[in-house]
């Protein structure tokens, strides 16, 4: 609490007129200041004289950062639905690319569409609107540009993110009409306290498409032209309707400086999709708030008149190969406090290699507190060749099945596990079940808590 950050609301004017009036002892503003310079000193922040040369410019920006922001933004991008009209290229010798493509949407050509509420970009040139980017960030319109050479792409941004204007409806609108499918890139704008539609301080009290985006779409799908909707966002919007709808729908979470190629890749097929959701995409803001963590009586129910479940669940993304999950074994019983193995055959059952990820769930059947109907417990991502095979082993420690009792104590009590592993958290693939022993165990600090998986040829 020593340092105040980054208005000075607080520590500046107010502290100042309380120092003077003897409400708050000089002495502590003294021990703030010391404590800062002491950090500062220890880290030797304070050692430079500037009376030398100042260094060579420093690259913020190296390209072994960006090869690993490459491979987070591939890995991140989620394949929601696609009805075969992805990948765009490579399919089969008899499928040819689209000759001509309609890029569309306000996030389509906007690097800052990328980038979340406290990136470089959102957080501090947004108050310096007349300075340069300064780093490579391409646009979805330039890496598909640069995804496919050969196709001819038009652009129209339709609408803003979060205005009303609907004037540049019609060349969007006609730009799909005159293609063979039409990209729409749609979303948020990141920014804090009220400066975009979402971030710190931006909320929605709604989970509609910010501005009027959703109109847009929907003009779009009207041509008839097949359309391909792209998501980037910062927080999942209420899409049932495009899920239907859509002929694809790829969901991007501010995927970074490198997320475009990433985009792209996925839309061309240079990148086989292995992103699966962190959260649930809902199906309404009415069904909100809905976590894949809720307890029986949470879920779907019969009781309502309107569907409470998700529009698609926890873990969910789609492949352009298939995955087949088989054999879940595991050790019968263990003593509450222990630690089990799980094993789970996987099999890439399509015809191009891909990456799975490997998701182990369990549920306590009956507690002390009500629990929930499901609960990841690990997961690994497994690349395979088309074809191939692997068994892959988690070694569980109990405490992940912990929780806080009555008493507000953490424990693991005996009783019986349901274990499963499949391709969502409503997936059960593979089954096994497991049985908890012994006395109630209270968890300390000594206990372990981390999940190891090793990976075996099949």
């Amino acid at each position: 609490m020593d340092v105040e950050l980054p208005t000075g609301d607080a520590y500046l004017a107010p502290l100042l007129e309380r120092v003077r009036a003897g409400v708050v002892p000089q002495e502590l503003v003294d021990r703030a200041v010391q404590r800062v310079l002491r950090q500062k000193s220890e880290l030797g922040l304070l050692d430079e004289t500037f009376e030398s040369e100042p260094v060579a410019a420093i690259d913020l920006d190296p390209q072994g950062h960006r090869r690993i922001a490459a491979q987070l933004a591939q890995e991140s991008v989620v394949l929601l639905t696609n009805d075969g009209i992805l990948p765009l290229t490579g399919r089969s010798p008899a499928v040819s690319a689209p000759r001509a493509i309609a890029v569309i949407g306000p996030n389509a050509d906007r690097p800052r569409a990328l980038f979340g509420c406290y990136s470089f970009a959102n957080h501090v040139l947004d108050h310096h609107p007349d300075v340069p980017l300064g780093f490579e960030a391409p646009t979805v319109l330039e890496a598909l540009r640069a995804e496919l050479p050969d196709t001819e792409l038009t652009f129209a941004p339709g609408c803003t993110v979060s205005g009303a204007e609907r004037s540049g409806f019609e060349a969007a609108v006609q730009a799909a009409r005159a293609a063979d499918v039409a990209v729409i890139v749609v979303g948020d704008q990141a920014g804090l306290f009220g400066r975009g539609t979402v971030g710190e301080g931006c909320d929605t009290d709604d989970l509609e498409l910010p501005g009027v985006q959703r109109a847009l779409v929907e003009a779009v799908l009207a041509t008839g032209t097949p359309a391909i909707l792209v998501l980037v966002t910062g927080r999942p919007y209420a899409v049932a309707w495009a899920l239907e709808r859509c002929a694809a729908v790829v969901q991007a979470f501010f995927p970074g400086e490198e997320g475009a190629q990433a985009i792209a890749g996925v839309l061309s097929g240079r990148v086989n999709p292995s992103g699966r959701l962190p959260v649930t995409l809902p199906r309404s803001a009415g069904a909100q708030p809905y976590s894949y963590l809720h307890p029986p009586l949470g879920g779907p129910t019969t009781v309502s008149n309107l569907p409470t479940g998700p529009a698609l669940p926890f873990g969910h993304g789609l492949s352009y190969t298939t995955y087949e999950h088989t054999d879940l074994r595991v050790d019968g019983t263990v003593a509450a406090g222990g630690s089990f193995v799980a094993s789970v055959r996987v099999a890439n059952t399509g015809s191009r290699a891909g990456s799975d990820v490997v998701q182990l769930y369990a549920r306590d059947v009956v507690a002390s507190i009500t629990r929930p109907t499901a609960q990841l417990l690990g997961y690994r991502r497994l690349a395979l060749a088309a074809g191939e095979s692997a068994v892959v082993h988690f070694t569980v420690p109990t405490t992940r099945l912990a929780f806080s009792d009555r008493s507000l104590v953490r424990v693991v009590e005996p009783g019986d596990i349901e274990l499963w592993v499949g391709p969502t958290c409503e997936a059960r693939e593979t089954e096994a079940a497991l049985r908890i022993t012994g006395p109630v165990h209270r968890v300390t600090v000594d206990d372990d808590r981390w999940i190891t998986t090793e990976v075996q040829p099949a």
